[in-house]
């Protein structure tokens, strides 16, 4: 299969599926790493390895990034974000999901060690 298709697939289909729900999400530093990493290999074996002077190795991040030419998952997840949030600035102050997004949760947490059942 050509390159483009590879790509093309990549960009339809596992990048959506895997960031589903992410404007959501509270993602940690380590997630968003393991992420990085994830689509780092998926590219790794779009772009395969490269011959230079009859040796065989692979890729750098750096080169693969310029082979793909578009936004990696983490800044796509930050740009999805961006517009939930202009999303939620339109819509009716009425509506469910902005009574959650407005919300202040009210009363105080326990402190000390959560208690065992």
């Amino acid at each position: 299969m050509k390159i483009a298709v590879k790509i093309k697939i990549h960009k339809t289909m596992t990048k959506p599926a895997v960031v589903c729900g992410s404007e959501t999400w509270a993602v940690a530093e380590m997630d968003m790493k393991r992420l990085g990493t994830g689509e780092g290999k998926i590219l790794t074996r779009i772009y395969g390895l490269l011959v230079q002077q009859g040796i065989w190795r692979i890729r750098t991040n750096e080169e693969l990034w310029e082979l793909y030419k578009d936004l990696d998952i983490v800044a796509y997840i930050k740009r999805k974000r961006m517009e939930w949030i202009r999303h939620l600035k339109r819509i009716d102050h009425g509506r469910v999901v902005m009574k959650i997004f407005e919300s202040k949760p009210d009363g105080r947490k326990r402190t000390g060690r959560p208690r065992m059942r």
